[in-house]
């Protein structure tokens, strides 16, 4: 058990990239995460820029759906899953997720980092991660969330034709009653 948080430590002090805290905070632009819809059927992320009437939505899949929706929300489980394993250990090393930063959009794939910072220390290593898992954390752990300006859209071309409403996706229970895990 030692060696494992050792060897965790160890990842989150000299694995990362080291950044200053807020060194491209300025070109970035602050997001919430809105809600967790379908749309057309997929499992989405909706993020809003309130001050600009900007938004962003990510397409995932239903267990990273209702990963990030189970973080919004804060159902307690007997056991924690593993998001909430993560900030546990983070928790428990003294580190701190400080932000997620959705980067870049390639060949229709999300890239996104994950800041910590440990035991308040000045400098912050970063983690490349799928933004399904960093946005998992963050809803968990209340880090902000930023994106680069230019993979937002403006709100008015927001889908809201009538195949095109976002809904809620259904929970494990209500797939599993329809017969769909």
């Amino acid at each position: 058990m030692r060696t494992a948080i050792m060897a965790l430590l160890f990842l989150l002090i000299w694995g990362g990239t080291a950044a200053a805290k807020d060194e491209a905070a300025p070109a970035l632009v602050p997001l919430q995460v809105k809600q967790v819809v379908l749309v057309e059927g997929a499992p989405a992320v909706l993020l809003l820029d309130r001050p600009q009437q900007r938004y962003l939505l990510m397409f995932i899949d239903f267990f990273m759906a209702n990963a990030i929706r189970m973080g919004m929300e804060g159902p307690q489980l007997e056991r924690p899953l593993t998001h909430d394993l993560i900030g546990i250990l983070l928790r428990r090393l003294g580190a701190k997720v400080t932000r997620i930063t959705i980067t870049d959009l390639k060949d229709n794939t999300y890239y996104a980092l994950i800041s910590v910072q440990v035991n308040g220390a000045g400098e912050v290593a970063e983690f490349d991660a799928r933004p399904s898992d960093a946005l998992a954390l963050a809803v968990r752990s209340d880090a902000p969330i930023f994106a680069a300006p230019a993979l937002l859209k403006p709100i008015q071309s927001l889908p809201a034709g009538p195949g095109d409403t976002p809904q809620e996706p259904p929970t494990p229970e209500e797939r599993a009653a329809k017969g769909k895990t």
